[in-house]
């Protein structure tokens, strides 16, 4: 099993060092040229979604949800198709990444706050993505957590600092089959294996649509806190940014929003059989792969798993570190400036992982915070419309904020139970109030 997880990450290094030899300039690292095909854009888009905590997170999710978790990626879904509409326009006006068409939109002052609060965010989510890698690593080999975090970490800032977009591209588009397949092949194995009585339990399970514990509120919160981070999401124009053309982005986006609906309904299916098993150490995927296969399959998973979790880490790595350059200004657009800035990036994001080992959930509340500061400015400026750049930086921060305390504060007496949840609706509320009242012509 070792064995084929080190040839394994050498292939992903490999890759890398072929990448490298084909960047030649700051649009080849950022961008790769602009000339990804829609099966390269749509790969790399469906590897990125189906993170740690879309996949491992959801299944995990399978006692409380049932059948419901397959909403994590319908949503997913449905904010990819409510990204098609916008999609020109910011194919049009951006250039390497977010911040680059919020300053388009706004000006610089939008710009510096975007580029400030992104990173931090997202530089935590690596973090959460080297402790998901390092705890599959310690799952099948007989790694230690600090030696499998450092692994991971070297092998993904690895190839993302060698060849930057034109590495990403390639193996996203390697980790979206490894990932499908696996999910593909376990859900096979568990549906005709007869390892546990699968009517029963999905008769016993939650439901699907919704059920008591999740219900069309839930999913209105979801769509709105989740599903808007792949319609104004900085990792979604990253890829976007990357198409040849407009139509190419556009049918990229298409193509990777119809993968994701089977695929949620897979994921669905994992979680409810996974409420069938007992004494369950660590991810249910895990468990029911180790249930269900042939050992010689096994291999074949945790590079699936594996693929998970790096797909993610690497576009979150190079998105931040992009969005960083760009407040060095045109030294920013210097390859070796660029490379040190992902380097950093990737130690700081290791660094809190060996620190804090039990931060996933806490730190994917990143995505809450980002969807209540940006989601509104960015649907508002791609729809045609102009606000001053002090009402948008307002909005921001204010969205931003809001939604932090809907995540972290306690239930206050005048709201009750949902004191988060009218916190986090707020604070869209709020953004676009400000962008209202300063709208220009």
């Amino acid at each position: 099993m070792t064995i084929v997880l080190l040839l394994y990450l050498a292939a992903l290094m490999a890759i890398a060092i072929r990448s490298a030899r084909r960047v030649k300039g700051i649009a080849d690292f950022f961008v790769a040229r602009k000339g990804a095909s829609a099966l390269m854009v749509a790969g790399s888009l469906v590897a990125t979604i189906l993170g740690g905590s879309a996949v491992i997170g959801a299944v995990d999710s399978g006692a409380r949800l049932g059948g419901a978790a397959s909403w994590f990626m319908l949503t997913g879904a449905l904010g990819l198709l409510s990204l098609i509409p916008f999609a020109g326009r910011a194919y049009r006006h951006g250039k390497y990444a977010l911040p680059d068409l919020v300053e388009k939109l706004y000006g610089k002052g939008p710009r510096l706050v975007a580029s400030l609060v992104i990173p931090v965010a997202w530089t935590g989510i690596v973090a959460a993505q080297i402790i998901a890698a390092a705890k599959l690593l310690m799952t099948f080999t007989p790694l230690s957590y600090t030696t499998a975090a450092v692994t991971a970490a070297v092998v993904f800032t690895g190839y993302t600092l060698a060849g930057g977009q034109l590495s990403i591209l390639r193996t996203d588009f390697m980790q979206a089959g490894l990932i499908i397949a696996g999910l593909l092949l376990i859900s096979g194995f568990a549906l005709f294996g007869n390892s546990v009585n699968v009517p029963a339990t999905i008769q016993s399970a939650p439901t699907f649509p919704f059920n008591t514990n999740f219900t069309p509120f839930d999913l209105f919160l979801l769509i709105l806190t989740y599903g808007t981070t792949y319609t104004a999401g900085p990792d979604m124009f990253s890829r976007v940014f990357c198409a040849k053309d407009e139509t190419t982005a556009k049918k990229a986006i298409g193509m990777a929003a119809a993968t994701l609906i089977p695929v949620a309904f897979v994921i669905g299916f994992l979680a409810v059989y996974g409420t069938g098993l007992e004494n369950v150490q660590g991810a249910h995927i895990t468990a029911i792969a180790r249930q269900v296969l042939p050992q010689p399959l096994i291999p074949l998973i945790a590079l699936a798993l594996l693929s998970v979790v790096l797909s993610s880490a690497d576009t979150t790595l190079l998105s931040s570190s992009v969005i960083l350059c760009g407040l060095f200004g045109k030294a920013g657009t210097q390859l070796s400036r660029a490379r040190l800035v992902i380097l950093l990036n990737g130690i700081v994001a290791l660094l809190l992982a060996l620190v804090f080992t039990d931060i996933i959930g806490t730190l994917l509340l990143a995505l809450a915070v980002y969807a209540g500061a940006f989601t509104i400015p960015i649907l508002w400026g791609l729809s045609g419309m102009r606000s001053r750049p002090t009402a948008v930086a307002v909005g921001i921060v204010l969205g931003g904020l809001l939604s932090l305390a809907g995540k972290l504060c306690p239930p206050l007496p005048a709201l009750g139970a949902h004191t988060g949840d009218i916190l986090t609706i707020a604070a869209f509320i709020v953004n676009g109030a400000c962008l209202f009242l300063g709208r220009t012509k």
